[in-house]
């Protein structure tokens, strides 16, 4: 009398970022090991992948992902010197917030910037007329593509926050910060605030420049500054 087994078969996972990587360089690897041309290499790479995949687009992520950032500076204004903020309002805001509780106390806010915020000349001799030593540009941009881990994003934004600091003497820039999510995310006023709240955060070294990084892994700040909070994928 015969024995039957029963053979579980479960769906092969989804390839990561990391295995397609490591697919492409192995291929690309045997194509030079046997005198194989790029093109039938590179052709060779993208049949094996689709395969692979069953040519199904990538999914939204799922859960909580952290801000992908950078920032660096070669000098930081003292809590005496007086500080231009150039932006839209809402990152304004958020600025005036954020360094007030770093005890910066001489901040300037135009009432209403006319002016693209991309005019840093502009912004340069606005801050000069008000004898003030740094001027702190925010700008942001929203996309619907190109994100890390989303080509499109559908209802979501890629949506990406970036500090400047130019010294008002000789108009170079002293300090940066970038913050970004590697996935589409909402567009709305919290998003924006949490990404200016990182760039800064960055760009005075308050939290260590890298990709995916969790909050708990800042240094301290100091009592009642504003908190950089992350947010859930779309």
């Amino acid at each position: 009398m015969g024995t039957t087994v029963s053979v579980n078969r479960h769906p092969a996972p989804p390839l990561s970022i990391t295995d397609i990587t490591c697919l492409f360089v192995i291929l690309q690897t045997v194509g030079r090991q046997y005198r194989i041309s790029s093109a039938i290499t590179l052709t060779c790479a993208v049949s094996t992948l689709l395969i692979l995949t069953g040519c199904h687009s990538t999914p939204p992520p799922s859960g909580v992902h952290f801000p992908i950032t950078s920032g660096s500076h070669t000098r930081l204004p003292s809590a005496q010197q007086r500080i231009l903020i150039w932006g839209d309002p809402l990152l304004a805001r958020m600025a005036e917030e954020w360094l007030r509780s770093h005890h910066y106390i001489h901040i300037l806010m135009p009432s209403q910037v006319r002016h693209p915020v991309s005019n840093h000349q502009v912004a340069l001799a606005i801050a000069a007329e008000a004898n003030a030593e740094l001027v702190l540009i925010l700008e942001r941009q929203a996309l619907k593509e190109g994100a890390l881990i989303q080509a499109r994003c559908g209802a979501g934004f890629n949506i990406t926050v970036e500090v400047r600091g130019l010294s008002v003497e000789h108009g170079g820039s002293v300090l940066r910060g970038n913050a970004h999510y590697p996935h589409c995310v909402e567009y709305n006023d919290q998003t924006v605030q949490n990404l200016t709240c990182q760039a800064l955060a960055t760009a005075w070294a308050s939290a260590q420049p890298g990709s995916l990084r969790s909050p708990h892994t800042w240094h301290a700040q100091p009592a009642g500054a504003p908190t950089c909070q992350t947010v859930r994928s779309t």
